[in-house]
């Protein structure tokens, strides 16, 4: 499966905790396309992504909302998301 990049804005986002059986961070990304805004896009991400750790606490605090993001990554179809193997996240 060929990688796809999406281009946008960042809606909503949050950190999810690593559980019992995974020891990463994980961000989550719902990010408007700049070619289809409506059509929402979910992305996720191992926090090892982000820039620095500033990244981590504003997505986590919503302080990010409408930064602009290109997310590079696989299609998950099974799980409807796009699983992230490169962020570039602006403010």
């Amino acid at each position: 499966m060929p990688s796809l990049t999406i281009r946008g804005s960042i809606i909503d986002s949050w950190v999810e905790w690593p559980g019992m059986s995974s020891s990463a961070r994980r961000v989550v990304l719902q990010v408007a396309p700049q070619e289809r805004p409506r059509d929402l896009v979910i992305v996720e991400a191992p926090s090892s992504l982000l820039p620095d750790l500033g990244w981590l606490e504003d997505l986590g605090s919503n302080l990010c909302h409408g930064s602009p993001v290109a997310a590079v990554g696989r299609l998950d179809p099974r799980r409807g998301c796009l699983t992230a193997s490169e962020l570039i996240l602006e403010r």
